[in-house]
């Protein structure tokens, strides 16, 4: 499909962060909420022409995306899920993911030896939400993130119906790809998986790996999949960021141990994703055609784990994005003007 010159699009970008991505779902629900006032509501898929995210942001556009089915089993062209469900999915499936048994000082400890958590049991609960349905079936063009360890190189997931040669795109089961972009290292195992179809396996580590804040990729593929486009709205969302002052007198005692340390927060991991991030969104700033919204802040006063999905942590989270909401309130404004 071309597209006239003057066509805008518009592109959803959802950063990694674990459980801590009730954030940006539950800044998407405030847009929601501002649609169905400006009566301009539509389902996400209709509102995005590209949809983009690492680990947990990838885990919400799939859920976004993810069509359902008809009384005869056959995939419609409305999403399964909406923002409300997806939100109660954290509040509620999060622990599954995240036993809270395991969140103590003795399974810190065995992190730095082994994987934190047994990854059937994310499997378990990604197949029950995702079901059977493939990248191909996903309501509005995607891409997703991961990185491929045995090729040493990022891979990226990717439906673009809109693209001439789509069709040879690798197709994998959304689980398989919830998983691959969610495996983190240290807390689960690497992912190994088969496109749809075939016998041959991936090996997969968390998109987080390399694009954190998979805005610029995003944008890069949008070119792509619309080079007739002269200009592009992304709104690009963030999970928190650690509020930890880390001064010279701390740092220069630091050993290995200190900056992988998981009951520290993994510094090193964190600070190169924070890193990454943040040059990702000076770059789009600059770039003439796009108009970039970022909104994400600081996790004051609550840590920045990726896994606490304790009942308090998650109330925390919530407080998080309500803050955030107030703040960015005239930028969320001017988002829902651009979408319809």
């Amino acid at each position: 499909m071309r597209l006239f010159p003057s066509k805008t699009v518009k592109i959803l970008s959802l950063d990694g962060g674990g459980i801590r991505g009730i954030i940006p779902a539950l800044i998407l629900k405030e847009i929601e909420k501002r649609l169905i006032i400006a009566k301009k509501w539509k389902p996400f898929y209709k509102l995005f022409d590209l949809m983009a995210g690492t680990s947990t942001g990838g885990l919400l556009v799939l859920g976004l995306s993810v069509p359902k089915r008809d009384g005869q089993g056959n995939f419609t062209r409305e999403p399964r899920y909406m923002i409300d469900d997806i939100v109660r999915f954290y509040e509620t499936r999060g622990i599954e993911i995240f036993p809270r048994w395991i969140f103590n000082n003795l399974r810190n400890l065995v992190q730095a030896f082994y994987e934190k958590y047994d990854h059937r049991d994310m499997e378990r609960v990604l197949k029950e939400l995702l079901g059977d349905a493939t990248l191909k079936d996903a309501l509005t063009n995607l891409l997703i993130t991961a990185y491929d360890p045995e090729n040493r190189t990022p891979f990226f997931f990717k439906n673009r119906p809109n693209k001439k040669g789509w069709e040879t795109d690798l197709n994998f089961y959304m689980r398989d790809v919830a998983r691959a972009t969610s495996a983190a290292p240290t807390y689960f195992e690497p992912a190994l998986i088969s496109p749809v179809g075939e016998t041959r396996r991936f090996c997969f580590l968390d998109g987080g790996v390399f694009a954190n804040n998979p805005s610029m990729n995003a944008y890069i593929e949008a070119r792509k999949i619309f080079p007739w486009a002269r200009k592009f709205i992304i709104l690009s969302l963030g999970t928190g960021s650690g509020s930890e002052v880390l001064e010279y007198e701390k740092l220069r005692k630091w050993g290995y141990i200190d900056w992988i340390k998981p009951s520290l927060g993994t510094p090193l991991f964190t600070l190169m994703s924070h890193g990454q991030s943040e040059s990702v969104n000076h770059e789009l700033e600059k770039i003439p055609e796009v108009t970039f919204f970022r909104i994400n802040g600081f996790l004051e006063g609550i840590k920045d784990n990726l896994d606490d999905a304790s009942p308090k942590n998650i109330e925390n989270l919530k407080g998080m994005a309500e803050k955030l909401i107030l703040r960015f309130d005239e930028q969320l404004d001017e988002v829902v003007r651009y979408l319809e």
